[in-house]
């Protein structure tokens, strides 16, 4: 019943609270979904908002949950990081890093049913695709919401991936009132490049902009290539013009990648074990192969260009996008936007907060916008923004 939760917004507004916390990391889960999910109480309060951030580690409803309970429970959370230490070496340095972290999936879901304690039954929770049925690297999702005996579930889109799907019904045997197609149009868009990654291949163009259009020189804070360089590490092809390759010479990898920096300092010695920085995971990046549109063979570019001494590395020069590319990013320059957009979807478009007299991007096509970033978003600083739109054909 909606009148024991004391709305005074509707799900509508809740639910695109969760595609906001989602959108962040679109692409960023792949071979996952990106998916959002809002928790709230039976007096309609925010206790939680959390997003899936990579495949391997929390989905969006256990990130919602754990922020939810170490918000209702300073002994949860201070248990939860003395335990969590002893068992993989990380600290945190406050709650807020606790609360961010990329957290082992099997050892925080069992802490939380174990220690959740009953505070989060009768709750809301707003997602954005259907919660998973089934146990695999990390547990379901479905049965963790059924376990804490929440009322409600208010899902955005059916998860029609075989593998996954199932989630409502687990939820109904438990009790809770499921309802259906809530923003749907917005859920399936957000929920878009995960289907067409392992169907016909995901391929979107990324652009590096200041205000009035230049991209010509470095563009953006070092936050900034970090959360490009995390893009390109679940890309199996970069793409690029054979012009710019010789140009700019590049090496499209992704040393900038911060993943593994998941552990800090405690500032708190009663809270933690002493010091340690290692990782509950192998977080290593790996760096995508090269695919290099030009009417050139391979042998007439330069060998000394760095993007050629990549380790592991296969390198792929053609007019196609190559075969089988399930993921793909295309670093556009000032002119190439055009001969690329035969092979995307989506574009990806950062702006930094500056103008330059520079050459200006150059290019021929109609955009619907889909996720605007705010201020506040962890990936940029606070001059810059970025874009994710729908190429339109």
């Amino acid at each position: 019943d909606n009148l024991n939760f004391g709305f005074c917004m509707n799900d509508e507004f809740y639910m695109d609270l969760a595609l906001r916390a989602a959108w962040r990391y679109q692409a960023l889960t792949l071979p996952n979904p990106a998916v959002g999910c809002v928790l709230l109480d039976r007096g309609g309060r925010v206790l939680g908002i959390g997003a899936h951030k990579k495949a391997g580690f929390l989905h969006a409803e256990a990130n919602a949950v754990f922020a939810a309970l170490c918000d209702l429970d300073a002994n949860f959370a201070r248990d939860f990081a003395c335990e969590y230490a002893r068992k993989f070496g990380v600290k945190f340095q406050n709650l807020e890093a606790l609360k961010s972290a990329l957290l082992q999936p099997s050892f925080t879901y069992d802490f939380i049913l174990n220690r959740h304690g009953g505070l989060l039954r009768g709750a809301c929770a707003y997602v954005t695709l259907e919660p998973c049925a089934h146990r695999g690297k990390t547990p379901s999702c479905a049965e963790l919401l059924a376990e804490l005996g929440l009322s409600r579930v208010v899902i955005g889109a059916r998860d029609t991936n075989a593998q996954a799907a199932g989630g409502a019904e687990i939820l109904r045997r438990g009790g809770i009132e499921v309802k259906f197609d809530v923003c749907h149009a917005a859920a399936a868009e957000l929920a878009e490049p995960f289907y067409m990654a392992r169907e016909s291949g995901f391929c979107f163009i990324k652009i590096n902009a200041t205000l009035n259009g230049a991209v010509h020189g470095r563009i953006g804070s070092e936050k900034q290539r970090a959360f490009v360089h995390e893009l390109r590490s679940v890309c199996d092809y970069v793409g690029v013009g054979g012009q710019t390759v010789r140009v700019d010479r590049p090496t499209l990898d992704v040393r900038a990648a911060k993943f593994d920096e998941i552990s800090a300092l405690v500032s708190n010695a009663d809270m933690l074990t002493p010091d340690a920085r290692v990782a509950p995971q192998n977080l290593k990046p790996h760096a995508p192969d090269v695919w290099i549109r030009s009417r050139r063979a391979l042998s007439d570019f330069d060998a000394s260009i760095p993007l050629f001494s990549v380790a592991a590395r296969k390198v792929e020069v053609s007019q196609s996008l190559p075969a089988g590319a399930k993921v793909t990013m295309i670093e556009a320059g000032a002119s190439s936007f055009d001969e690329f957009v035969q092979f995307a979807s989506h574009a990806l478009i950062f702006y930094s907060a500056q103008m330059r007299d520079a050459g200006n991007f150059r290019a021929n096509a109609a955009l619907r916008p889909l996720f605007i970033s705010r201020a506040g978003d962890p990936h940029l600083e606070a001059n810059e923004f970025y874009g994710w739109f729908k190429i339109l054909k």
